[in-house]
């Protein structure tokens, strides 16, 4: 072989590899893009995923306060209305005992008197002032008169007793 031929091969061989490098680092180049293009569609994919979850559980929170709030005001209403029911139950019945003992104390009106003018001011009270007014002036007037308190308690404990027992005779010649 002589020096041009053996200088051609190689030439040729140099352009071969110069070709195999070129032809390798253009299809690394590509296959690098696809990768980088996949990877790309998959984070957008997954940011999509997690915008929708998101979006999903916000709207199911909300549902779920809305109900709740719901849920409370429809509770504070009922309890607000057995309130003022019971509440107006309690003040009529003071009107009624109130009337009673006018009607009862003819003969003794200086102290019947006051004792129906303290009833009939419990009935107004009742009517007229929330459950914390009506809680706080009690516990004041207990503060200030507790032996005129206990007696009161002693008397509603026989009287409801009475009351009782009474209901459970009926019971027992009914039944």
């Amino acid at each position: 072989m002589n020096a041009n031929t053996l200088k051609d091969t190689v030439s040729n061989a140099k352009n071969a590899a110069d070709e195999a490098v070129d032809n390798a680092t253009d299809k690394v180049s590509q296959m690098s893009r696809k990768a980088r293009d996949t990877a790309t569609e998959a984070l957008d994919d997954a940011k999509d995923i997690g915008q929708t979850a998101a979006r999903k559980l916000k709207a199911q929170a909300a549902e779920a306060a809305a109900a709740a709030e719901d849920r409370l005001d429809d509770l504070s209403d009922a309890a607000q209305s057995g309130f003022r029911s019971a509440k107006s139950k309690l003040a009529d019945g003071s009107d009624r005992l109130a009337k009673a003992l006018h009607d009862a104390a003819d003969g003794t009106r200086a102290a019947s008197g006051r004792v129906v003018e303290a009833v009939s001011d419990v009935a107004d009270h009742l009517r007229a002032d929330s459950l914390s007014d009506l809680v706080s002036s009690t516990k004041a007037y207990a503060r200030r008169h507790p032996g005129i308190v206990a007696a009161g308690a002693a008397v509603l404990g026989f009287a409801f007793a009475h009351l009782i027992q009474s209901q459970a005779r009926n019971r027992n010649r009914r039944g």
